[in-house]
């Protein structure tokens, strides 16, 4: 595997602003947004990256290839990608992805303006022949790894699995401490879990989702995030898009992976942290900007969310700053 080949699945413009330890840490960029991702070599024919990208859009240029695997699991935000005109995937916080690197077609977004994840690329030809007595001994079985990527024509989905969770979450961290050998460590775990999966977690793998639905979901996204703090129901929707409520519910929750109006409760609440951060509004007005007409139930909800009420959430910022 060339060193640098994931570079190639992003449609965007790549700067090297640190490099150490065994860590490079780039800058990306294209006309929706930017981000940064960071790679490390965990063993030869074996890449790691975080990534934490702020955009809209990064198209994948890449033609499919079988002799590289592309291993994701997504921290936060969420991904779209089409695998034909009339179907597309989603990936959610927490949901898990198993697929041959690049794809047939090239576009790819991020619904939600924001992603951030770990995706590893595997070549498993050169990875077999460096690590074969490792693997033996480990009883990772590459084969099995290998079907999945093989499963339907586009990929493996796994959705919300606490076990795989628990491995990717130290693997973020072994990003976060600079520590090849604990990312080495939490590799060949998440590798052993996915060779032993069973045939009911395969066949549970989730439906791709018609287009049409995606287009419903979508909709419903941009009325919302375009007046964060008002107050619209899901009838209210519903009619304005001419489809059935339960119509509404589950192609919203297929895609963003919350219900509707946990979803509203989420972007006013993420609007109150934004004032709280960059303004001087008392907390009264910041509950008001973010539609709560009780400052009180706005303390509770915003406490619930992120385990400091407001006062405390603006004190730590200003600290921090």
């Amino acid at each position: 595997m060339e060193p640098l080949y994931w570079q190639k699945k992003f449609d965007a413009s790549f700067t090297l602003i640190d490099s150490s330890g065994g860590f490079d840490r780039y800058h990306l960029e294209n006309e929706s947004g930017d981000g940064t991702i960071t790679a490390c070599a965990v063993f030869p024919g074996l890449q790691a990256l975080y990534l934490d990208l702020r955009m809209y859009r990064c198209d994948n240029p890449l033609t499919l290839n079988k002799d590289v695997i592309e291993i994701g699991y997504c921290l936060g935000g969420n991904f779209e990608c089409n695998v034909s005109k009339r179907y597309c995937y989603f990936v959610s916080a927490g949901d898990f992805s198993v697929g041959y690197a690049g794809k047939k077609e090239s576009h790819g977004t991020f619904p939600a303006g924001q992603y951030q994840g770990i995706n590893i690329f595997l070549d498993e030809k050169l990875f077999r022949q460096r690590l074969a007595e490792t693997l033996r001994e480990l009883d990772i079985r590459m084969e099995q790894i290998h079907a999945l990527a093989d499963l339907t024509f586009r990929c493996f989905l796994l959705r919300r699995s606490p076990e795989l969770a628990t491995i990717e979450r130290a693997i973020a961290d072994g990003f976060k401490a600079k520590s090849i050998p604990r990312l080495r460590v939490k590799v060949m775990e998440l590798l052993l879990f996915l060779s032993g999966l069973d045939e009911t977690a395969i066949n549970d793998s989730p439906p791709y989702l018609n287009r049409n639905r995606a287009d419903i979901a979508e909709s419903v996204h941009k009325r919302l995030t375009a007046d964060s703090a008002g107050h619209v129901t899901i009838d209210q929707l519903a009619a304005e898009l001419g489809v059935g409520t339960t119509a509404l519910k589950t192609s919203f929750k297929s895609v963003y992976g919350l219900p509707i109006y946990q979803f509203q409760k989420d972007l006013r609440l993420q609007k109150a942290q934004r004032l709280l951060r960059e303004t001087i509004l008392p907390i009264s007005a910041v509950a008001a900007e973010a539609g709560y007409a009780n400052p009180a139930k706005f303390s509770s909800a915003f406490k619930k969310r992120f385990d400091v009420s407001p006062t405390e959430y603006r004190r730590n910022a200003e600290r921090e700053d």
